[in-house]
C-alpha cells in the first residue's frame, strides 16, 4: 500500500509540469502561418537582427533555455513511468498506419488545390493550369502503394517549381512539403539506411517551417499585429505586442525540439490539438492548409523517434549532458536561424523595391462619390524602445497585393514620414516605425493609389500627421 501511495505522489509534479507546459504552448501557437489570413507584402521594410535583439526577445531566450532543461528533465522522468511506457507501446503497435495516413492526407490535399487553382497551400494560386493537373497525378499516384515513391518525387519536382513561381524565401515557409516528398520517396528502397531518412527528414522540415515561421513575427511584427487588430481575442488579454513575441517564441521552441527529437510523442499530441482549437477562428482555410501537417504529427504520434536512426538529443545518455545539449544548441541555432531569416528578408525586401516603378502622378478625388478619410492616427510605444504607428481610414482599403498594378479610387497604401523624410510603405493599418531618436517627430502619412499615385482633395493631399515626442 505505502508503494502505491508513493507512486501516486511521484506523479503529481510530472502533471503539474505538463500542465504548465500545455497552458504556455495552448494560446501561443494560433499564429502559425500569419500569411493565410493577413495582409502582407515583401515591400515592407523589414527588422534587422540587431532590431530583434530587444530585451523582450533576450528575456524569451533565457526562459526558453530553462524551459528546455526542464523538459529534457521530464522526459527522462517520464521514460521510468509504467503508464507512460504503456501508451507508447499502444501507440508504436499502430506505426504501420503511418504511410496510409500520409498518403490519404496529401492525396485529400493536392485534389483540392487541383479543384481550388492552388498550389501546394490555399495561399499560393496556380500560376499555370497544368500545375493543377500535376497535382491531381500526384494525387492519383498516392492511392497506390507500388507508386508513392514517384508521387514522392513529384511532390518535390512539384516544391523546387514553386520556389521559382514564388520565391525561395516564400517557399521556405513550406519546406514540409520537401520532407513530405522524402517521406514518400524512400518508401519503397530496400536499404534500410535510406528508407530509415523518412521520418527524420519529417522532424526536420518541419521544425524547420516552426522556426521559420517564428522568426517572421519577429522580424515583420506588422503582419501579425494586424492578425490581431481583426481577432482580438487571441491575445487573452495581454498587450498585443508582447503576446506575439511570446508566440514567435513558442514556435521556435517547438521547431527546436522536434528537431533534436525531444517529447517527440506529447508535443506532437500538443500541437494537432492547438491547430484543432483555432480552426473555431479560422475557420476552412486552417483546416485545408495543416492538414499534411496533422497527418505529419499523427505519424510523430505512431513512432515516436523512430528505430533506426537516433534523434540527436540521444547522443548523450547522461541527464545533465542532454540538458547542456539541450540548452546551449538552442541559442546556437536561434542565432544562426535570426541571422539567416534577417539576411534573406533584406534581400527580398531590396529586390521587392527594385521592380517597382516610381509613379509622381496625382489624382484628385474630390469628384468621387465616396473619399477615403485618415479618422485617427496613432503611435505607442511597445515597451522595448520601437513605436507603432496605427491608422484608421474610413472608405478604404489595403491592396499590398496589388502594390505596381494599376490606380483605383480608394485603395492602396499609405506612404509614410518622419519630419518629412519618407520611412516606409504602410501596406496594412499597421505600421512599424522602429526605435525613434530622442526628440520630437512629425510623424505623417499620405494616401497612395497601387501604382504610387497621391491621392488628394482638391490641392490637399490625403492623410493625416501627428506629433510624437521621445524623451
Amino acid at each position: 500500500m505505502l508503494s502505491k501511495h508513493q507512486n501516486k505522489y511521484k506523479l503529481t509534479p510530472i502533471f503539474l509540469l505538463t500542465a504548465i507546459l500545455l497552458i504556455l504552448i495552448l494560446p501561443q501557437t494560433s499564429l502559425a502561418h500569419v500569411k493565410w489570413f493577413s495582409q502582407f507584402s515583401f515591400l515592407d521594410e523589414p527588422r534587422t537582427f540587431t532590431q530583434i535583439l530587444t530585451p523582450i526577445y533576450l528575456s524569451m531566450i533565457v526562459l526558453s533555455v530553462v524551459v528546455i532543461g526542464v523538459m529534457v528533465y521530464l522526459e527522462r522522468t517520464l521514460a521510468n513511468q509504467d503508464w507512460y511506457s504503456n501508451l507508447n507501446k499502444w501507440l508504436s503497435d499502430r506505426q504501420p498506419y503511418s504511410m496510409l495516413v500520409m498518403r490519404i492526407a496529401m492525396g485529400a490535399v493536392l485534389l483540392i488545390n487541383w479543384a481550388s487553382d492552388a498550389v501546394l497551400t490555399p495561399e499560393l494560386a496556380s500560376p499555370q493550369p497544368w500545375f493543377g493537373w500535376f497535382q491531381f497525378f500526384l494525387a492519383i499516384g498516392l492511392m497506390f502503394p507500388k507508386t508513392t515513391w514517384a508521387s514522392g518525387a513529384g511532390l518535390l519536382i512539384l516544391y523546387l517549381l514553386t520556389i521559382f513561381e514564388f520565391g525561395i524565401f516564400h517557399m521556405l515557409d513550406y519546406m514540409h512539403y520537401a520532407g513530405i516528398g522524402i517521406f514518400f520517396l524512400v518508401s519503397d528502397f530496400d536499404d534500410e539506411r535510406i528508407r530509415g531518412l523518412a521520418l527524420p527528414a519529417l522532424y526536420a522540415t518541419i521544425g524547420f517551417s516552426l522556426i521559420w515561421l517564428g522568426y517572421e513575427k519577429l522580424v515583420y511584427p506588422d503582419w501579425a499585429l494586424y492578425l490581431l487588430d481583426q481577432n482580438p481575442q487571441l491575445t487573452l488579454g495581454l498587450n498585443p505586442v508582447f503576446f506575439l513575441q511570446a508566440a514567435a517564441f513558442v514556435e521556435l521552441a517547438l521547431g527546436y525540439l522536434l528537431i533534436i527529437g525531444l517529447l517527440e510523442r506529447p508535443l506532437a499530441a500538443t500541437i494537432t490539438l492547438v491547430f484543432f482549437l483555432t480552426t473555431l477562428v479560422f475557420g476552412k482555410l486552417e483546416v485545408i492548409g495543416h492538414t499534411p501537417l496533422h497527418a505529419a504529427l499523427i505519424v510523430f504520434l505512431f513512432n515516436g523517434p523512430g528505430a533506426f536512426y537516433k534523434p540527436p538529443i540521444a547522443i548523450h545518455e547522461r541527464l545533465n549532458w542532454r540538458m547542456a545539449f539541450g540548452m546551449v544548441n538552442f541559442i546556437i541555432l536561434m542565432v544562426l536561424f535570426g541571422l539567416a531569416y534577417t539576411g534573406s528578408a533584406r534581400w527580398q525586401y531590396n529586390t521587392a523595391v527594385a521592380n517597382i516603378p516610381i509613379n509622381p502622378e496625382i489624382m484628385d478625388l474630390a469628384d468621387q462619390p465616396v473619399q477615403p478619410v485618415v479618422t485617427d492616427l496613432q503611435a505607442f510605444e511597445n515597451g522595448e524602445g520601437s513605436w507603432i504607428l496605427n491608422a484608421e481610414i474610413d472608405n478604404w482599403a489595403f491592396t499590398p497585393q496589388l502594390v505596381g498594378g494599376p490606380v483605383f479610387p480608394a485603395e492602396g497604401y499609405a506612404t509614410v514620414f518622419d519630419n518629412g523624410k519618407p520611412v516606409g510603405r504602410m501596406l496594412t493599418p499597421w505600421f512599424d516605425l522602429g526605435q525613434l531618436t530622442p526628440g520630437s517627430h512629425t510623424i505623417a502619412i499620405v494616401l497612395s493609389g497601387n501604382d504610387g499615385t497621391d491621392f488628394t482633395m482638391g490641392t490637399e493631399l490625403i492623410g493625416r500627421e501627428i506629433q510624437v515626442v521621445v524623451e
